[in-house]
């Protein structure tokens, strides 16, 4: 099967789930990605929940279709080895502030070779006043202004849920480490470091409300309510969003509500006319649609082409047949028996992503990568691991 990144090597010396997520995704679609972990095991490792055994399911997730080596980057005989490694990549994923890489000598200066492609996930980014401040999901959403709009005005602002802040930062850094092979593709020998601030993604991505605030004197607040307009109304059988922005939209699904009023005065068919004159008619469609249980309403819906959206739970997500069909569930290959992995996020026809590894235990893979890409004897490598500059050997993994 063809592979977009069939020979480039990318090491991750990253802690941070957005670096993380980013090698994910160079792995997903054909690149040897060498996750390098502290002996003690990547940060994610640590993070719950866990499964039955005692493993991290957000690191089985993140870490899949990637080598493990253990080396301590703050152990100079261990890092050694690391910027040997990091010297033979062509992609390097940091997630380090500009004050540690230097400290450790691991730099893109420092590494000596200009077709390295450096890719940074920080929380602000390698410049700035804010580079040195460290900081995660719940301040990105802070500083990036995306908690000020998220929420009820009652209620205090709320972050996105889950590491949202993380996962676009990694994408928009799977982006820039693409375009920079493409740049060095065409200009062979340069590299170049690529910086992505995770609160910079999230205020880009946010652009569209912050312009509106800034331009039209009226700035974007949290809701004021919990209603048609504003989200996900209940239902029989759970919630349901229905967006009506057009007013074909409004008509056909006012008239499958049986409100033909609604559906028929000419006036509802100009949106801001309905935003306007919301009281008048919020309550006795959220009234008409709670008795309908979701799928029902969705499929007479879909009929209707009236966009609109169920709710759906965490074990109703699993069973979507849309999703099986799509070959969107997969396991690794080589652990056929194992858990199934979503994805993956995009496609490709004639270079598809694929899962072949199940997520690496602590350093599986620190003798057999030494080996073949630093060139390190066996008899020295069990002098290196005796001694506790590299981490277990593959049958000694967690």
């Amino acid at each position: 099967m063809a592979r977009i990144f069939e020979g480039i090597r990318v090491v991750d010396i990253s802690t941070n789930t957005g670096g993380a997520w980013c090698a994910r995704m160079l792995a997903d679609y054909g690149a040897d990605v060498i996750c390098v972990e502290p002996r003690e095991g990547h940060p994610l490792r640590a993070l719950a929940p866990f499964t039955d055994e005692g493993a991290s399911i957000p690191a089985a997730y993140l870490l899949a279709n990637k080598r493990a080596v253990a080396l301590d980057l703050d152990v100079p005989r261990s890092r050694k080895h690391a910027i040997d490694l990091c010297r033979r990549a062509d992609i390097v994923i940091s997630s380090h502030s500009p004050s540690h890489l230097e400290a450790i000598g691991m730099t893109h200066a420092a590494l000596g070779k200009p077709g390295i492609i450096m890719v940074h996930v920080t929380p602000h980014g390698m410049t700035g006043d804010l580079a040195e401040v460290p900081g995660n999901d719940l301040t990105d959403a802070a500083r990036s202004g995306w908690a000020s709009i998220n929420g009820s005005q009652e209620r205090e602002p709320l972050k996105p849920s889950g590491w949202q802040s993380s996962m676009c930062a990694g994408v928009v850094a799977y982006a820039g480490a693409v375009a920079a092979l493409r740049w060095r593709d065409a200009h062979p020998g340069e590299g170049q470091e690529v910086d992505v601030a995770e609160i910079e993604v999230m205020a880009a991505a946010f652009a569209p409300a912050f312009l509106r605030s800034v331009y039209a004197g009226s700035p974007q607040s949290r809701r004021d309510s919990a209603d048609l307009m504003a989200g996900p109304v209940p239902v029989q059988d759970g919630h349901f969003a229905l967006t009506l922005s057009r007013a074909h939209f409004w008509r056909d699904a006012m008239n499958l509500l049986g409100l033909p009023d609604l559906a028929e005065d000419p006036r509802w068919g100009a949106s801001f006319y309905r935003q306007a004159h919301k009281d008048e008619y919020v309550d006795r469609v959220t009234e008409a649609m709670s008795t309908w249980k979701k799928m029902d309403l969705f499929d007479e819906l879909a009929v209707r082409r009236v966009v609109a959206g169920p709710v759906l739970t965490m074990e109703e997500l699993r069973a979507v047949e849309h999703f099986r069909e799509r070959g969107f569930w997969r396991a690794p290959a080589n652990a056929p028996d194992g858990p199934e992995y979503p994805g993956p996020a995009l496609r490709m026809m004639a270079t598809p992503a694929t899962l072949d590894r199940r997520p690496p235990r602590l350093g599986e893979h620190s003798f057999d990568v030494l080996r073949t890409v630093n060139g390190i004897t066996d008899d020295h490598l069990l002098t290196l691991y005796e001694s506790g500059v590299i981490g277990p050997k593959e049958e000694g993994g967690r």
